[in-house]
């Protein structure tokens, strides 16, 4: 059997006093909607991602009953020092909150490279040829096939985030944290908003 893996997940303090009472923590329903109210194309292409994600967690680890929508996200590795707590000076956190250090089985895991990540939430191909992609993007028209043939295209090049280095910035996806997963935690204040002009 795979050792454990430690990851760090930044969360509410309510989700900590959940956990000491025995209870596990999942994401409710309620707070798996981006609240992007103003912009639904954004909006959509946001919950496609997302809902990416959740499927490429449920082929590794099915989704427990009942049914949930999103799963956690937590840090595995933040660069070239390797699997490291997160620094928060750099991950500054506006509420206060609570740092959990976790050690899950690695089956109920799913890594994904955080740049690679970025460009399954901003809706983009993730991979070579990304200029031909795009040309070929812009001169074909809504609902043909070649536009269809492209969006596969591009979804399925998503799975190269799955594809992580320990020397590259990392995440990880679960569908819960269980009591038994938290190693220690670690409560944090929170850093003023910044003010713009």
């Amino acid at each position: 059997m795979d050792s454990p893996i430690t990851l760090w997940t930044l969360q509410h303090r309510d989700v900590w006093q959940r956990l000491k009472t025995g209870q596990s923590y999942r994401v409710p329903d309620d707070l798996c909607w981006p609240s992007i109210e103003e912009d639904e194309e954004l909006r959509a292409k946001l919950v496609a991602a997302y809902d990416w994600i959740a499927d490429r967690l449920d082929h590794r680890d099915p989704r427990p009953t009942p049914r949930l929508r999103w799963p956690v996200w937590a840090h595995w590795c933040i660069g070239s020092d390797g699997p490291v707590r997160p620094d928060l000076r750099r991950y500054q956190q506006y509420a206060p909150g609570v740092m959990l250090e976790l050690r899950v089985d690695p089956h109920r895991v799913l890594l994904t490279d955080a740049s690679g990540w970025e460009r399954v939430i901003n809706d983009s191909f993730n991979g070579r040829g990304m200029n031909r992609f795009w040309n070929a993007w812009d001169n074909s028209a809504e609902g043909t096939t070649e536009r269809a043939r492209l969006q596969q295209a591009k979804r399925h090049s998503w799975a190269r985030c799955l594809a992580v280095n320990p020397s590259h910035p990392t995440q990880g996806v679960l569908w819960e944290i269980r009591p038994e997963d938290v190693v220690s935690h670690c409560f944090f204040k929170g850093h003023p908003e910044p003010k713009w002009p």
